[in-house]
């Protein structure tokens, strides 16, 4: 027996609250697995799966994850992994504007960006997988996961020209080097991760200023485009994930 779309989009969501709240994965699939198995005898039986929750789905996922352990081994794995792709976005961005030059500052604040960027992450998942919301607050909240790192970058570039701190500057061979390594790290994390997010993240923040770079457009008309077309990608990038995650 299929499960209904309420069921599916309940236990798709609850995966999403327990995952982003640190837990195991295989502990995760484990519930998962038992909870559909209950869900399909309460609808055989002609019940929903609000008669199997008991309260608010909220409620539900907080019960669960409060008697699951965490799961931080499996967590901090990821730290360096994203720290390594976030430094190859940003060597590759360098190489673009015409070489690569890392300043302390720009070192620091992307690994605060990082730290940031992942606590937002969480956060709003936790949020989006536990409310019940309208397809607009769903937007907003996307909106705000593909534009907060946009603003954070921006926001750090133009304090590392006001603020003057020890600069790395690599050779053309260096920089050959760092492209070839920074280009391996993202294809190989993409195999790895069974996904082609970090080769389309790519595609999203560069592209559009290689294609703008083709026409005559003024700096700052330039910036603004390449800006709202970054963040519309971003924005409908992840709502095209959550909705084949949902499915």
């Amino acid at each position: 027996m299929k499960l209904s779309k309420q069921s599916q989009a309940f236990l798709e969501d609850l995966r999403l609250y327990l995952f982003t709240s640190g837990k195991n994965e295989h502990e995760i699939e484990e519930i998962i697995s038992e909870l559909k198995d209950h869900l399909k005898q309460a609808e055989a039986n002609g019940k929903s799966v609000n008669d199997i929750i008991e309260g608010t789905p909220k409620e539900y996922m907080q019960r669960i994850a409060g008697e699951m352990t965490l799961d931080w081994k499996s967590w901090i794995k990821y730290i360096p992994i994203l720290l390594i792709c976030l430094l190859s976005y940003d060597t590759l961005s360098n190489a673009l504007n015409g070489g690569i030059r890392i300043s302390l500052l720009e070192i620091s604040g992307n690994i605060i960006i990082l730290i940031l960027f992942s606590l937002m992450v969480i956060v709003i998942f936790k949020h989006v997988a536990s409310t019940r919301l309208s397809k607009t607050m769903e937007y907003t909240w996307f909106a705000i996961i593909g534009g907060g790192p946009i603003f954070l970058y921006i926001a750090l570039i133009y304090l590392d020209r006001l603020i003057a701190t020890p600069i790395i500057t690599f050779t053309t061979t260096g920089t050959i080097i760092a492209i070839v390594l920074a280009i391996a790290a993202l294809i190989g994390f993409s195999i790895w991760s069974k996904t082609w997010i970090t080769i389309i993240i790519p595609v999203i923040l560069f592209l559009p200023d290689i294609i703008l770079n083709q026409f005559q457009f003024n700096e700052s008309l330039q910036s603004v485009a390449s800006l709202v077309i970054t963040f519309s990608a971003l924005v409908g990038y992840l709502y095209v994930v959550n909705k084949k995650a949902k499915k």
